[in-house]
């Protein structure tokens, strides 16, 4: 591969992925020849757990932060993915939401709250491997210093055991009681049909969250699933004068070789000015769509958060332009 496709290739990887230019160029230079830039899952369960990591992204970042979802990149292969944390902020929500734990909820009863049966199998200066139990899994975190992440761990095991719960990926090589329990009554959420059969389309996405930043110019990301992970919804919210770039993240999430499986089914202005609305993305084979909602909201910026806004809006600034969606007359975006 010449320098100069290496060099092309490497823009586009690191506009799905969000990396460095110089970590796009080293990983597209060590592709096999004729290997897709953003690989899928090789294996199932590989597939699932980052469906899974990807609805607890959604669940737990809920605070404000540079990068959406407090993530400046990822790095995904066909083995794994690897997902580099802005800071000390967004490790601590992340962990709790994957680390899986016994938690009482309000019926009285316990439940797994996180990736079942995962364990953290590896530590490094950077980071950390979280794998399941008995299955060819790998997810890295990294990012933040080794002594963040033992800090993060531990208050998070100590918060868990004061309330009467049980940090279960502690447990070592084997499974406890309760996620034994657990996984026997198969509540974990892959084990529902409709998951299992949506689960490329957040898999999909985590491998391609670089497109929220570097594509899309949203100050603050949020969103959740519905019907058992059939719906994907992202919630994107942008200051009064940034364009939306809309026809941008859909080009790229539709692209028919770096992209998904997704096509453009409608669009719909909420409210004048193009300033609340929404997108619908949906695949061929019916098992996934993911709606993008889109609102301009100019957040109070108080004394703690103001370096973290400036930060966002030189991120914003980088990244210019905003083409129209295709008119799509009778198509509607919520069904």
């Amino acid at each position: 591969m010449s320098t100069t496709q290496i060099s092309n290739r490497a823009r586009t990887y690191a506009l799905y992925t969000g990396v460095p230019r110089q970590l796009a160029c080293e990983a597209v230079a060590a592709l096999p020849p004729g290997a897709p830039l953003i690989p899928a899952p090789a294996h199932p369960a590989q597939l699932l757990i980052e469906s899974e990591v990807f609805y607890w992204v959604l669940s737990s970042q809920r605070s404000f932060s540079e990068y959406p979802f407090g993530i400046r990149y990822v790095q995904p292969t066909a083995e794994g993915i690897r997902l580099h944390l802005e800071g000390n902020a967004s490790l601590d929500s992340l962990l709790a939401g994957l680390l899986p734990a016994r938690v009482s909820v309000g019926t009285g009863d316990d439940e797994i709250h996180g990736l079942n049966g995962c364990r953290i199998t590896a530590r490094s200066e950077r980071g950390i491997e979280l794998r399941r139990l008995g299955q060819p899994t790998s997810i890295h975190l990294t990012g933040p210093s080794r002594r963040a992440f033992h800090k993060a761990e531990a208050t998070l095991a100590e918060r868990i055991r004061d309330h009467g719960g049980e940090a279960s990926w502690l447990a070592g090589d084997t499974w406890t009681a309760h996620e034994r329990r657990w996984e026997d009554e198969r509540q974990p959420l892959p084990y529902e049909s409709a998951w299992r059969d949506a689960a490329w389309l957040p898999s999909g996405l985590l491998r391609r969250l670089g497109l929220l930043h570097t594509v899309a110019v949203p100050q603050v990301v949020t969103g959740h699933e519905a019907r058992l992970g059939e719906w994907w919804i992202l919630e994107l919210d942008y200051d009064s004068e940034t364009g939306l770039r809309r026809a941008e993240l859909v080009q790229a999430l539709t692209d028919p070789e770096h992209g998904l499986p997704l096509e453009l089914r409608g669009h719909r202005d909420l409210a004048p000015g193009e300033s609340l609305g929404l997108v619908l993305l949906k695949s061929p084979d019916h098992t996934a769509t993911l709606q993008l909602r889109y609102d301009r909201f100019d957040y109070p910026i108080r004394e703690d958060r103001a370096e973290m806004f400036a930060a966002i809006r030189r991120r914003i600034s980088a990244v210019t332009g905003d083409a129209p969606l295709p008119a799509m007359p009778g198509c509607s975006a919520t069904g």
